[in-house]
């Protein structure tokens, strides 16, 4: 005799149905967990990383700001220089405190300047040089840097479109090099490129902050370096002020004078980076203070951005330097 077969009662049923829900809802809430601890370490990860790479393009420019290799001669203005004049995107400090038109060649060309007064009669910043929807952004440093790079370039391989230094014990000339002027037949000579570089930070509404680097090339500065996620740097510098060697301070940005700068006082540089996410994470309330030495960043009114501070101190090779304030 067959037995009857029953299925399930109401009661099994609820009590199937209870089960489920509570096992569906426990791994939909472990997927989402995964989901955004997987997130946030990315994106932490990805801040450092910017971070990093940021640093270590600052350090490398600072460390070697003002460096003319061999010349010792009296003064940075003892470098003949061509008429080198901005074409579109410019960005030169105040005009009246130099020849506006000749305002890129060493003795006036290393620079650092808070952003806050960028434009308002210290460093003027075309238009030309900023991409559309970019601003420069507040409470960043600006910093200019001019040098030589440590390359000997042979004659031969000279770039019309570039600049170059050429360089004896006592005698230096910076040429373009579709124009060398006589500059590479002066004795014992060596020809180094001459670099120029300015760091801006910039923001965007919609793609974030970035630092951008200005080279200026053929006459004109073009953007050739842009580190993504970067909300401000900020370096202070170490002023010796009894001809040791050593710092005896730390300066910000504002508080260096051109005399430091004249009389070789600065020695060395504590380099901020400071990065931060392109989207914000409701997740997460940001109320840290970031010690940035003089000046320590807030966020407003946790505005759930996620950041990371990256710092350094670097020694300067050549403090042979020239600021215009």
């Amino acid at each position: 005799m067959t037995a009857k077969q029953a299925g399930f009662n109401l009661i099994e049923l609820m009590i199937a149905l209870v089960v489920g829900i509570v096992l569906m809802a426990s791994i939909t809430t472990m997927f989402v967990d995964t989901k955004v601890s997987a997130n946030r370490s990315s994106t932490v990860s990805n801040l450092q990383q910017q971070a990093q790479l940021a640093l270590q393009v600052l350090v490398d420019d600072v460390r070697s700001i003002g460096s003319w290799a061999e010349f010792s001669g009296e003064d940075l203005a003892d470098i003949q220089v061509p008429n080198i004049a901005g074409v579109n995107c410019s960005i030169v400090p105040a005009v009246g405190a130099v020849n506006a038109g000749n305002a890129h060649i060493p003795v006036t060309a290393n620079w650092i300047l808070s952003s806050s007064v960028v434009g308002v009669g210290n460093v003027n910043v075309a238009n030309a040089c900023l991409a559309p929807g970019y601003t420069i952004s507040g409470g960043s440093d600006v910093v200019s840097i001019a040098r030589v790079r440590g390359l000997i370039t042979a004659v031969s391989d000279i770039n019309s479109d570039s600049y170059y230094v050429a360089i004896a014990p006592q005698q230096a000339q910076l040429f373009e090099g579709r124009a060398p002027n006589g500059a590479t037949n002066i004795d014992n000579v060596e020809i180094y490129p001459y670099v120029q570089h300015t760091y801006i930070v910039e923001s965007h509404a919609i793609d974030g902050p970035r630092l951008s680097r200005f080279s200026f090339t053929d006459g004109d500065f073009i953007t050739d370096m842009v580190v993504g996620n970067i909300e401000q740097i900020r370096i202070d510098f170490g002023v010796d002020n009894n001809e040791d060697g050593r710092a005896d301070n730390y300066n910000m940005s504002a508080n260096i004078t051109e005399q430091m700068w004249r009389m070789n006082q600065i020695v060395s540089a504590r380099i901020y980076v400071l990065a931060r996410a392109k989207n914000k994470d409701m997740t997460f309330n940001n109320d840290a203070a970031y010690n940035v030495r003089f000046l320590p960043f807030t966020p407003t009114n946790n505005d759930n951005y996620r950041r990371f501070l990256l710092a350094t101190t670097v020694v300067i090779k050549n403090n042979m330097m020239a600021v215009t304030q």
